[in-house]
């Protein structure tokens, strides 16, 4: 099962090169729009999903053995990420046609529903982030670190579903 790789994330971000503010905005935003939507998972586990992701796009749906080379993780953590993927639906495993010892890691269709739900917020982050990129160096100032805090609140207040596992809170422990 191959998909076509394509632009998903948008043209209008042609010719823009971000200053070292916003490349540091754009990627807290990311990453905090990952965190909300899947709980507070390791970052291993978001490392080992985002490959999946991105090698499905190219069209190379990885074995667990390519998610090992590809992020240095060892297999034990790839099998229980793979594992928690599995139980949410988002990927499954095809043995591989030309070998059928490999199996493959392919999107089921909640994930590539999924996908399509993280290229979209992506691509809002991103066009918000140019616009006020462009606006701040056009007027000649730099970031306004007061704002972003609470552009920061205010993405915190209105984070989006949470699909991923909760945390337990710890409880205190007994006197």
């Amino acid at each position: 099962m191959v998909t076509k790789a394509t632009n998903h994330i948008t043209t209008r971000l042609a010719g823009w090169t971000p200053s070292a503010e916003a490349q540091l905005v754009s990627f807290w935003r990311i990453m905090h729009m990952f965190m909300s939507r899947y709980g507070s998972v390791p970052l291993g586990q978001m490392l080992v999903d985002l490959t999946t992701l991105v090698l499905n796009e190219l069209g190379r749906p990885p074995t667990v053995t390519d998610l090992c080379d590809a992020t240095g993780l060892p297999k034990s953590s790839i099998s229980r990420y793979v594992s928690a993927q599995m139980k949410l639906d988002m990927i499954e495993e095809v043995i591989d046609s030309k070998d059928r010892r490999r199996r493959k890691l392919v999107l089921t269709q909640k994930g590539k529903d999924e996908r399509q739900w993280q290229v979209q917020q992506i691509r809002k982050i991103l066009e918000e982030v140019k616009s006020w990129d462009e606006k701040s160096r056009q007027a000649g100032q730099t970031l306004d670190a007061d704002l972003e805090f609470e552009r920061m609140k205010h993405s915190n207040a209105n984070a989006p579903e949470n699909i991923g596992r909760k945390r337990k809170k710890r409880r205190a422990a007994a006197a």
